[in-house]
């Protein structure tokens, strides 16, 4: 697809297979990361270009995709201090932002990229790194250009596998975390579930096949239990700080349409803990803060 050229930046978990799979849809890619080594092996190993700098990159390309781990990088890569996109988009350049991103924040963020004649679409995906590998993600689309949206459109093609229209720039990320809390309320919910079960004397992978046959099954329930939380091998891809930034976004979100929202606050402060004592580790993990919580017959949040 020679009529553009892509410009992608962070090519981690998911921005690898995703920028991968565009460069073998035809897409002309040129990539840039802060881990200089990484963006040396992909572009080594897929024959991709790669830019020294933002503005380098910004000055190489039609559209910029960002996939980073949330809206206030996206905000320093395009206007931020020092090397930026700003000093080398051109009028009529689209910029693409595909990660988490507070939606208020994107809102702000085109506007300040209007002024400069560049166009922002927002993009988040569902789907995880499996569906990043497998090219079947969700994508959620925010914009009203749609001359931009159509241009960039071969790029969704490529890399997922259903694309959704969510309405004006925003919406895409107002749905990607909105999505998101509800995954985290069935882990959530699952997690205490089993432990209640358990303490009681009920067999966790007994519960797991019960619910999944039941009214309370869920995605987390069907996907996760059996495969990796049971087992103990976790390794879905998603860290806990990443749920709780979406979770967090989600009920900042509520709280700047002023809506009444007491689970998704309440959920906010469990994962935001269950983050904190758990640094580092996959989402899955979260089930090992109630079982110590319930250990020492504290109150999740507190310390021993």
């Amino acid at each position: 697809m020679a009529d553009m050229t892509v410009g992608w930046i962070g090519i981690g978990n998911m921005g690898w297979p995703m920028a991968r799979n565009a460069k073998q849809a035809g897409i002309d890619i040129v990539v840039y990361d802060v881990d200089q080594g990484r963006m040396g092996k992909f572009a080594e190993e897929f024959d991709a270009r790669r830019a020294p700098t933002l503005r380098a990159l910004a000055e190489m390309c039609d559209v910029v995709v960002t996939i980073v781990p949330d809206g206030k990088i996206v905000r320093q890569i395009c206007l931020g201090e020092g090397d930026r996109l700003a000093d080398g988009l051109k009028p009529g350049s689209i910029v693409i932002d595909m990660s988490s991103s507070a939606p208020t924040g994107t809102r702000q963020l085109g506007d300040d990229l209007h002024k400069l004649g560049v166009t922002l679409i927002d993009a988040p995906v569902s789907g995880g790194t499996v569906g990043a590998e497998k090219a079947t993600l969700s994508i959620m689309i925010g914009g009203s250009d749609e001359a931009a949206i159509a241009k960039v459109t071969s790029i969704f093609e490529a890399t997922g596998k259903n694309v959704f229209r969510c309405g004006s720039l925003g919406c895409g990320h107002a749905m990607k975390c909105l999505n998101n809390y509800l995954s985290a309320v069935g882990l959530t919910a699952a997690n205490e579930a089993l432990v209640i079960g358990q303490k009681f004397g009920l067999d966790p992978a007994t519960m797991v096949d019960i619910i999944n046959v039941s009214s309370g099954r869920n995605n987390s329930t069907e996907t996760k239990y059996h495969q990796r939380v049971l087992p103990r091998t976790y390794g879905s891809g998603f860290s806990a700080a990443l749920m709780a930034k979406d979770v967090g976004i989600a009920s900042g979100l509520a709280g700047d349409q002023e809506a009444f929202a007491p689970l998704l606050h309440t959920l906010n402060d469990i994962w935001q803990q269950a983050s904190a004592q758990l640094p580092g580790v996959d989402h899955e993990v979260t089930i090992e803060y109630y079982e110590r919580a319930n250990a020492t017959r504290l109150k999740p949040g507190k310390q021993a």
